[in-house]
């Protein structure tokens, strides 16, 4: 702190010199005499320290006047003095004297005190000089009264309106604001309204010339955090001032203890996304409002092909980056409203509110290409699968999951590095027909159902690929005819497990098996007869058989042998 004292007397000067020096290096003393040649201007100091006897009570109100021309605010003044009139006092306490110390009562912690408190005033100014700042009064005066002030103290991070309409349309956020209470179109209440229906943080100083109590406190009730009457007194603004951004910095420290909290509670650690639990909860919430209320949202379900192989190839930590780098972006690619969730070791979602399975399917597809073109040094090239789906009138959050859930599976048994909606599977990507992987996705834990659905996925495969291939009828059609003794003779056999165990949705299954029984016979005679094209039978073989047979009804009773 810069402190400037004109001394008179030796002895005095020691001991003020002694009681701040050892705590403050920008300290000077000067003679008035030597101050009529001091290069520094008055201004340029915190605190002046003046000792006033009778015969330099002239040569005090001089520097008084200096420090008022200047408009320096923020420049205090301690008079030191003895047999000083009250008239005297009352004059220089009107022209802004901090204290009027006694000569022969002086005390050198009260010196201590009152610098302390100044100490405190700088420290405002700081916190003020990293804050943005709105001024709104439509008194041009006093706005210009706030700006020199705020000027003067080097404070530039403000904007000042005298039109509180302009300032609601502005539509800016900020830290501070000092509101008039009367003015046109809205008034202070109006705009306080306002503020806090967007920011609860930022602190609200109300300037008034009317002290009417029940307007003021009605102010402070709806958000205000303080207020001070005009014409400003700025000692008493930079307390009010100070005791605001006291409470403002323990309430900011405060939400960001609370943030970092939320964020190690919601976050996985390692990719930034949100973690299980807490998608869980949105996600409930999202359902309610979408399935339940007639509004809708589409869920991207996604992971890393042959990701156990990166992390074996190259080591834990290359797959960490793997992992955070598809993260980092898949947060670029989605919307703000979408959220990103690390679902469990290389499993994302992402719940898109408001989005239909189109524009859910596109994201996929982007994010698909993007995680194929990801590089992390040392890594071979990188894939992922994905199953998309969207919310039904019809659904519970259970059926919604296990579908995108399914279609995952699908995306990942029919050659990874797809996307799957709905659990729809394409027969045929870039020409080449899809092969489905058996695998401990289809397994029941019934043995007999197990080994008689491998043979099936077996058959099916068969089919595809000789679909493909011109002028293959017969062969296809011998195929068909075993794949339709196959699933006849299996529907007996699990029939027959099922209610063994009271499977209780036996006789819907029931129903299920002989209409795809029967389809599969229409398409038999239809494709014999030319009536159908093979890419027909191929479709019926992994929508019907593959898709809807095993993975849209039987996944429904694994449960039975899995206890």
């Amino acid at each position: 702190m810069r402190i400037l004292h004109i001394a008179n007397n030796p002895n005095l000067s020691t001991q003020i010199k002694t009681a701040i020096r050892d705590r403050y290096n920008g300290y000077e003393t000067v003679t008035f005499d030597e101050l009529k040649n001091h290069e520094k201007n008055i201004d340029y100091y915190r605190l002046i320290i003046i000792e006033a006897d009778c015969t330099s009570q002239e040569q005090c109100e001089i520097v008084l006047n200096k420090i008022l021309e200047a408009k320096k605010y923020l420049v205090n003044t301690i008079i030191i003095s003895h047999g000083m009139s009250v008239a005297m006092k009352e004059h220089l306490y009107d022209n802004g004297v901090m204290a009027i110390i006694d000569r022969d009562k002086i005390d050198l912690k009260r010196f201590r005190r009152y610098i302390s408190s100044i100490e405190s005033e700088t420290q405002t100014i700081g916190s003020l000089k990293n804050m943005k700042i709105a001024v709104v009064d439509d008194s041009r005066f006093s706005l210009q009264v706030l700006q020199d002030f705020f000027d003067k103290s080097g404070i530039h991070t403000v904007d000042y309106y005298n039109d509180s309409e302009k300032f609601l349309n502005s539509d800016l956020k900020y830290d501070l604001y000092v509101i008039d209470l009367v003015m046109p179109v809205y008034d202070g209440e109006d705009v306080i309204h306002r503020i806090r229906e967007q920011n609860n943080d930022g602190i609200i100083i109300l300037v008034t010339q009317y002290g009417d109590v029940r307007a003021i406190s009605h102010c402070l009730s709806i958000g205000a955090d303080d207020f001070i009457l005009k014409p400003l007194d700025f000692k008493l603004f930079m307390l009010r001032l100070s005791s605001c951004i006291k409470n403002y910095k323990v309430k900011k420290k405060n939400i960001n203890k609370t943030n970092k909290l939320y964020q190690r509670a919601t976050r996985d650690s390692l990719t930034g996304a949100y973690n299980r639990s807490y998608l869980k909860e949105k996600f409930s919430k999202e359902f309610l409002k979408g399935c339940k209320n007639g509004e809708t949202f589409s869920v991207i379900l996604f992971d890393l092909d042959f990701f156990k192989q990166i992390n074996d190839e190259y080591g834990h930590q290359k797959g960490d980056l793997v992992l955070k780098g598809t993260a980092d972006l898949v947060s670029k690619l989605i919307r703000k409203t979408d959220v990103l969730c690390r679902w469990g070791g290389e499993e994302f979602l992402v719940l898109l509110p408001g989005a239909h399975i189109e524009e859910a399917t596109i994201v996929a597809e982007k994010i698909r290409r993007e995680v194929e073109s990801l590089r992390v040094k040392g890594v071979k090239k990188i894939t992922s699968s994905f199953g998309v789906t969207q919310c039904q009138k019809e659904d519970t959050e259970d059926s919604l999951f296990k579908r995108v859930d399914n279609s995952l599976y699908l995306a990942k048994l029919t050659g990874r590095n797809k996307v799957v909606y709905d659990e729809e599977v394409y027969i045929a990507k870039g020409g080449i027909p899809v092969n489905i992987d058996w695998g401990p996705f289809f397994r029941s834990g019934n043995p007999q159902i197990d080994k008689e659905h491998e043979e099936l996925i077996s058959i099916s495969n068969d089919i595809i690929s000789n679909c493909f291939i011109e002028d293959n009828l017969e062969e296809i059609l011998v195929m068909f005819k075993r794949l339709l003794d196959h699933v006849s003779l299996h529907f007996e056999n699990e029939e027959a497990i099922l209610l063994e165990h009271s499977y209780e949705e036996y006789e819907q299954h029931k129903k299920i098996h002989n209409d795809l029984v029967i389809k599969a016979k229409n398409m038999y005679d239809a494709l014999e007869k030319g009536l159908i094209s093979p890419i027909a039978v191929v479709k019926y073989v992994v929508q019907d058989v593959v898709v809807g047979h095993i993975i849209k009804s039987d996944f429904d009773f694994f449960e039975l042998f899995n206890k």
